[in-house]
């Protein structure tokens, strides 16, 4: 029995842009054979966009460029412009996707796409279904996309419904995510997240440079990498800085449009350093002593499977998190706390309790946990399809 894709057409429908952040759409769609011929397209903005977050601005004028190629098989396309309130309304958003579909078919005719696949991370794009002459439908659910704020969640559940129904497959990152899409699916698979572990394990080496900005820092420089959200708990992290005063906190990565972070830079032993390259987040994790896994709890982060939980066990580094249900199977090599409190406990914890030993049971996990195993792992559920 065929257990790869090969030889395919793929158009991947995506939440996020393929550079600077890389998420599971990334990871997965570049891990597929050679052999496959994938047209990547980039989420469209809205006509009001850039008036909300100015970086959106740059992104206005792509797709007078058409198809961008990022490797042999990979080509990159960013779409048109869209209506706004699309995720509020849905008679915007059937307007809006037959406004795009055209597009898309275009660039897949530029390529000689036939009957490619639809791999599509987008509850909207159950109103695109049916348009990109695709003959297979793989939904690969990443979020409570309804718990978005600015969205309409009656609408975005609406569309995702539709879309379950529609597809032949669909892929959960979380368990939550899997109960609840179950009955509106005809065949459905749990999927967690990953990490590159190969990348991160680089931290561990002794030929890997520390990165500069850590340098002198005080001890223990307790980390955070990834996009600074409004999910992440920036209460948590100000008030662990203010009751430890002699410790560093480090945050590495962008922080999205609207995000307050007032707080944290009043606090001098907390230090702000922007995105970096995912080439060079090793030398970052090589001079943390703690990983901080920390995130809001409510309906949007119950049914997370958090990227940087995955990347923070491949640096074998010690993991301080909140109790997620994702994360919760992992307490025998992580801590979990729920208050400032027991966060400083748990830190102190995992500090003191540190030995070579468990962080080999650390970097052993995430080898269980690597996107190469998740990728063969989803070629095999599609393949018997194709």
């Amino acid at each position: 029995m065929r257990t790869a894709i090969e030889n395919q057409d793929i158009i991947c429908l995506s939440t996020v842009d393929w550079d600077p952040i890389w998420t599971r759409k990334q990871q997965i769609i570049s891990r597929l054979p050679l052999s496959n011929r994938i047209l990547y397209v980039e989420p469209p903005i809205s006509l009001l966009s850039p008036f909300k977050n100015k970086a959106c601005w740059k992104k206005w004028p792509l797709w007078w460029k058409g198809l961008r190629q990022w490797r042999e098989n990979i080509y990159l396309y960013s779409p048109p412009v869209i209506a706004p309130f699309g995720n509020i309304y849905r008679q915007v958003n059937r307007l809006n996707q037959a406004w795009l579909a055209p597009f898309i078919r275009r660039a897949a005719r530029r390529l000689n796409f036939r009957e490619p696949l639809l791999w599509t991370y987008l509850p909207n794009s159950a109103d695109i279904v049916g348009r990109l002459g695709e003959k297979l439908v793989i939904y690969d659910c990443v979020d409570e996309h309804s718990a978005y704020s600015g969205f309409r969640p009656e609408t975005v559940w609406d569309m995702e419904k539709s879309l379950l129904e529609k597809a032949d497959i669909v892929f959960t990152t979380a368990e939550g995510l899997y109960e609840k899409r179950k009955p509106f699916c005809r065949e459905i698979h749990l999927i967690p997240n990953a990490a590159d572990v190969d990348h991160f394990q680089k931290s561990v080496l002794e030929t890997t440079p520390l990165a500069p900005e850590l340098k002198g820092l005080p001890h223990p420089v307790i980390g955070f990498v990834g996009v600074i959200q409004d999910w992440i708990d920036l209460d948590l992290i100000a008030d662990l800085a203010a009751a430890r005063p002699g410790w560093s906190f480090v945050l590495v990565g962008p922080a999205g449009p609207g995000v307050d972070l007032k707080r944290l830079h009043s606090l001098p032993n907390v230090h702000l350093l922007g995105r970096r390259n995912k080439e060079v987040l090793p030398s970052y994790f090589k001079g943390f002593d703690i990983c901080l896994n920390a995130f809001r709890l409510n309906r949007l982060t119950a049914t997370v499977s958090p990227l940087k939980f995955y990347e923070y066990l491949a640096s074998g580094k010690p993991v301080v998190s909140v109790p997620l249900p994702a994360v919760e199977p992992f307490a025998d090599v992580v801590e979990i706390a729920r208050t400032p409190a027991e966060f400083l406990k748990k830190i102190e914890q995992a500090l003191t309790l540190e030995t070579p030993e468990r962080r080999k049971l650390r970097l052993k996990r995430a080898q269980e946990n690597s996107w190469e195993q998740r990728v063969a792992e989803i070629m095999e559920k599609i393949a018997p399809k194709l």
